[in-house]
């Protein structure tokens, strides 16, 4: 996959995460719906500091708009499953549960 179609992948995916849409993004970013649009259908590349705007926003680590090293991809299973248990909470497990609902979204 293209990495500007990743991580259009990915605005869309923390964006929704946050309960936004993209009006909201659009106006917390200083732009407007379409280029919004245009980033998550990865028609347009978000440069560097319109990813770190986009981090802030969102309350993400930057890392969380490229993929995964090769090395770690194996690990990131792993590192999900080990953080839910009993110490999740209710906010987070809901921020799981949406986040599996547009991973099934995305399914074509």
């Amino acid at each position: 996959m293209e990495l500007t179609n990743y991580v259009g992948k990915q605005i869309k995916k923390w964006r929704i995460m946050r309960n936004m849409n993209q009006e909201e993004l659009a106006e917390k970013l200083h732009t407007t719906k379409q280029t919004i649009s245009r980033y998550e259908k990865g028609e347009r590349k978000a440069n560097q500091e319109i990813l770190y705007e986009l981090a802030k926003i969102l309350n993400v680590s930057i890392n969380e708009f490229f993929p995964p090293l090769e090395s770690k991809k194996g690990k990131n299973i792993e590192t999900i499953a080990a953080h839910i248990d009993e110490d999740v909470t209710e906010e987070e497990m809901e921020d799981i549960k949406k986040y599996i609902e547009f991973i099934k979204s995305q399914r074509k």
